[in-house]
Order: C-alpha cells, then structure tokens, then sequence
C-alpha cells in the first residue's frame, strides 16, 4: 500500500515541480513508464515518510514552499533513497530564490531521472546557470560602483574637515596676532583676519561626502543582497502558479 501511496505521491509532486519555468508556462506529465535510472532510488514510502510527503504536498498546493520544504526534508530522513525527492526540493528551492541549493538539488536528482526528465534537468540547470551569471556580474558592478562612491565620499568629509581646521588654525593665529599686536604696538605682527570661504568649501564638502557615503551604502547593501542569493539564501517573494492540468508557472 505504502508502496502505491509513495509513487503516486512521488508523481504528483513531479508532475507539478517539473515543469516550473521562469518565463513562459509550460505542461509535463510523469510519465506512467517512466523509471529510475539506477537502482538506488525506490519509489517506495514507509509510513512515516508518507505522512510527511502527504504533508509536503498539501504545503505545496497551498504556496506555502517553506514548509513544504521542511516536510521534504524530514522525508528525507525516513526514505533518503525516495526517487522524486531531490527534484521536489530543486523546485522548491528555486521558488524560493535559493539558486546554488536548487541546483546542488537538481544535479542530484538527475542520475536516477528518465529521460526526459533529464531533459528538464539540464534545461533548469542551464537556466539558474545563467541567472547565477547574471547575478554575478550585477553583484561586482555593484561592489565597485559602491567602492568608488565609498572612496570620494570619504574623501569629500576628510576635505570638509581639512577645511574646517584650516579655518580654525586661521582663526586662532589672527586672534593670537592681535593679542600680540595689543600688547607690543612697536613691534606690530601681520595678520589677515581669516574670511568665510574655507567654512563655506567645508560645508559643501561635508554634505557631498554624506551623500555619496549614502549611494555608497545603498549599493553595498544591493551587493550584498546579490551575494546572498548566490550563495542560496532566499530573498524576496515567488509563487508557483497552476496553469491548468500538470502545467504550473514559477513566478518572480
């Protein structure tokens, strides 16, 4: 029993995952011949894996990909060898954002799927490869611009400071003159009363310096964003969506 309730469980759950797609919608049924390609997998499920692949997939249907994902996991533990198990948690990774986990998922299952599910394997792989590319470039433009920012910034507020000690050492040497030039009017000592442009050059200084710290730190922030999704931590929102039959759309 355990055996029929475990395949067709294990089916359905592939049916619907398999044909996630990021663009365009697209249909694939499990195949009723289809078989594993090694003869490691089973499609077998002892109870309490079943309850937990029962679970999962109602987590499934639900959009709840988190805890299908968990429930996923801990039939892991009870039927490691589970064929449909790894593809189930590629998919649910890559609804999650989780790139690299997808893909470790996806080239784990691959080995034991038919043919044409190997098919959509390479095609997923092919896919999130690109993504992960894409991703990769955005996250080192992003880590430059914002190190560049972070460097004039900077030196914009050590300017403004510079200017503002400029003006005060100024300051305090005219004021030290005319105390000097008070007390021995014979020996009188030059002194220019300091004007307001060094105040003026540090004030523009200081407030360009925090705004380009500020985009600095806003795309420091994009980039990290960007590295967390390369290195599988999930971000953002996406939904699986049923387009009729055994057709679903991953959207982002």
């Amino acid at each position: 029993m355990f055996s029929g309730t475990g395949f067709r469980l294990g089916r359905a759950a592939v049916a619907a995952a398999c044909a996630a797609s990021l663009a365009t919608p697209a249909a694939v049924r499990a195949s009723e011949g289809s078989e594993p390609a090694t003869a490691e997998t089973s499609e077998e499920l002892n109870s309490q894996a079943q309850k937990h692949a029962s679970k999962a997939v109602d987590h499934f249907n639900r959009g709840a990909y988190v805890d299908a994902e968990e429930e996923f996991r801990r039939v892991a533990f009870f039927a490691p060898n589970w064929r449909p198990l790894h593809f189930n948690l590629a998919v649910l990774a890559e609804a999650q954002g989780k790139l690299g986990t997808a893909v470790s998922e996806y080239q784990a299952f691959r080995p034991h799927g038919s043919p044409d599910e190997q098919l959509l394997v390479d095609q997923r792989l092919d896919e999130l490869g690109r993504r992960r590319e894409r991703i990769a470039r955005t996250y080192r433009r992003q880590i430059g611009v914002g190190a560049s920012l972070l460097t004039l910034g900077l030196g914009s507020l050590a300017g403004g400071v510079t200017s503002f000690v400029f003006h005060r050492k100024r300051k305090d040497e005219y004021a030290e003159a005319m105390a000097w030039n008070m007390k021995n009017p014979a020996l009188p000592m030059e002194a220019t009363q300091p004007k307001g442009g060094l105040i003026i050059a540090g004030y523009w200084l200081t407030l360009v310096g925090v705004l380009l710290a500020g985009a600095s730190a806003g795309m420091l922030v994009q980039a990290v964003k960007s590295k967390r999704k390369l290195d599988s931590i999930a971000l953002g929102k996406a939904r699986l969506q049923w387009a009729g039959g055994a057709a679903v759309q991953l959207q982002f």
